[in-house]
This record gives C-alpha cells, structure tokens and sequence, in this order.
C-alpha cells in the first residue's frame, strides 16, 4: 500500500465531514445574504391592464437590473379592476396602468379619496396605443374559417351566427370587453351605414348580442365571457371558443393567428373618432345598487399615473419615466407606443416627466 492511499484510508472520513461542513456553512451563508439582500429591497406595487403584462415584465426586468435596491410587483388585471384595487380594494399602488386612459380620469381625477378629501389621482400620460383584431387557432378548425378570413359582411353574418363560439372581455372590468361591443356596432355602422346607405340597420351587433349572456342566452354558440381578455387565451387553445376578439399586441405577443380589422372598427385610427363616436356601449355593474356607465367609442389608447396616496410616489414617478423612455419595447412586442407621451395637463405631472411630454391635445375634464 502506498503512503497515499494509507494517509486516505486513515483519514477519509473526516476529510469528507470537513468538505460537507464547508458545503452547508456556504450554503447557509449564502441564502442568508440573500435574505438580507430581500429584505433591504424596496417593493413597489404596480396594478395594469392584463394586456400589458408581458411589456410590463420587460420593464420591470430591466428596470431591476438597474436599481438592484428595488424590486416591482406587477399584478394585472381588466383595467377598471386594477385601478379599483387602489381605490375600492385599498392596496398601496405606487404606479396604475390602464388599457383606457379615460378610466384614469374618471375613476381616479375625478373621484375622491374619503381617507385624504383629495382625488386619487391628479394626472395621466397616454403612452401607447394598439388595436382590436380576431385571433384563432388552424389547426382548432374553427368553423367557416376561409369565409370569415375574407372579412366582408358574410364573414360577420357567420361569425354572429349560433355556428360559432366567440370569446370576449368583461366590459365592467375591461376596455377590450366594452371594445369588442363597441366593434359590433360599428360593423353595423360601416357594412350597413357607410356602403349601403342604411344606418338603421343593426343586424350583426343585434344578433352578437342574441347569443351573449349579456342577454341570458345559454344555448349553442353562446359567447364566452372572461374577465379580462388575455383569460381568454387558455379556452382558445383548448377548442372551446373558435375566434376571440383581443388585442393585436397580444396576438403577436402569444404568436396566434390574427384577422386585421378594417380602420372603420378595429379602434385605432384617431382621425376616424368622429365615425367611432356613433357607437356607445353600456356597461352594468353585477353589484347590486352600485351605480353604471357609459362607454363612447374612440381610438385605443394607454395611460399610466401613480396615486396621490402611492407608498413610494417617487420610484414610482421614477419607473413610468423609465417606461416612456423606451417606446422601443413596447413596439417589439408588437404594440406602438408614443415618444412623446402625451400629458393630461403639463402643469400637474412631476417634473422628471416634463422633457418626455406634450400637452394632450384633447384632455379630458
């Protein structure tokens, strides 16, 4: 026997104990630095639209790896949902991200904090925009698909017809809900209105709604109704709904296939509001006594604000400059966004946001 393998016989075990010892000693060294490094962390809370999720994500990865001291939360929902987390719900969101930026106003400028007397919010910045599409699945075999990829009125007779089931938003949670209704009428208004002359006539909205639960309607080729719209994803990919009205940007961002609109209803031609505007949806509210609103049609766009009663007003002011600075992510992700943003009113966002603003052209209030 060699004097090696002697001194390795004599002494492997405590050897090994020793490897083991200094293992778990780093180990534990290790996860404790990590939990110190967690709870020196400051954690915001941001509330968004669920369309915007996978930008957000972006953001908040890169906005991490910048400010290692701060880690974002972001929690999406239907919009008008997010931002009544801040203000029904009483969560501390220190940045609010709608798919609507008129919900900002009416739900948050024009509403009052009851704990402070002032409003919630006293600001908003449009910063993207986007537009409604039908997206579908091929190999799903969706009913009379080569007739509704023509998109003329037949496609719409068929797709409104008790054939096919169709998928859709919550309008009392979300834009692309009240957006898709909003799409229905305007079909109307363009096939019927504009090419024939007849702007009376309401067959396709009529008989959209006539297999919507919105109508208690519960049998073939009812309309499936989810929260917010990207909910509506999983039903499609499991053949139980043949086409869904969403967003485009979560189209490309789900890489699923999509049917492009005509400008006169897919939302997102600005210079065509006047044409929009002829529509107006109605949106109920399923609590009992609580009071509902009206939604007219005009060109999708985003906002962004951060509460008056945000627990980190700063970082959060801080992450939506952040977020404006780089359009280029949101239109990689196949969503346009504005550069630069427009402003509510100039004289009341913080300042860091003034050099990336313009006064909104039509502000609301």
């Amino acid at each position: 026997m060699s004097i090696e393998e002697s001194f390795w016989s004599k002494y492997k075990i405590p050897i090994i104990a020793v490897i083991i010892i200094a293992i778990v000693t780093g180990s534990i060294i290790g996860i404790s630095v990590w939990m110190v490094s967690q709870e020196t962390k400051t954690t915001i809370q941001m509330f968004h639209a669920g369309s915007l999720y996978v930008p957000i994500e972006e953001y908040q990865k890169e906005y991490e790896g910048i400010h290692s001291d701060i880690q974002i939360d972001n929690e999406a929902h239907g919009s008008a949902t997010a931002i009544r987390q801040v203000t029904e719900l009483g969560k501390g969101g220190s940045v609010v991200g709608s798919a609507d930026y008129s919900l900002i106003y009416t739900m948050m400028m024009n509403e009052t904090n009851p704990d402070t007397g002032e409003a919630w919010a006293d600001w908003y910045v449009i910063f993207a925009v986007n537009q409604m599409s039908l997206v579908y699945i091929e190999e799903n075999s969706p009913p009379h698909l080569e007739t509704i990829l023509a998109q003329n009125i037949t496609s719409w007779e068929l797709l409104a017809s008790t054939d096919v089931v169709v998928g859709r938003a919550d309008p009392y949670q979300d834009p692309c809900g009240y957006r898709t209704l909003m799409v229905w009428g305007l079909v109307d208004d363009y096939y019927y209105g504009v090419l024939e002359g007849n702007w009376s006539k309401n067959t396709i909205n009529e008989s959209f709604y006539a297999k919507d639960p919105i109508s208690g309607y519960s049998g073939t080729g009812k309309t499936v109704v989810k929260g917010k719209e990207t909910d509506l994803i999983s039903s499609l990919e499991a053949g139980e709904i043949d086409y869904l009205f969403i967003y485009s940007s979560i189209a490309a961002q789900h890489d699923l296939e999509m049917i492009e609109f005509n400008d006169h209803f897919n939302l997102a031609n600005g210079s065509l509001n006047d044409f929009y505007e002829n529509v107006t949806v109605h949106r109920k509210s399923p609590l009992l006594g609580e009071s509902t609103s009206d939604k007219t049609a005009k060109a999708i766009q985003y906002g962004l604000t951060v509460p008056n009663n945000a627990p980190y007003p700063d970082i959060g002011v801080d992450f939506v400059k952040f977020i404006i600075q780089r359009p280029g992510v949101m239109l990689e992700l196949g969503q346009p966004a504005y550069y630069p943003v427009y402003a509510s009113n100039m004289s009341k966002i913080p300042q860091e946001l003034v050099p990336y603003c313009e006064q909104d052209p039509n502000p609301l209030g």
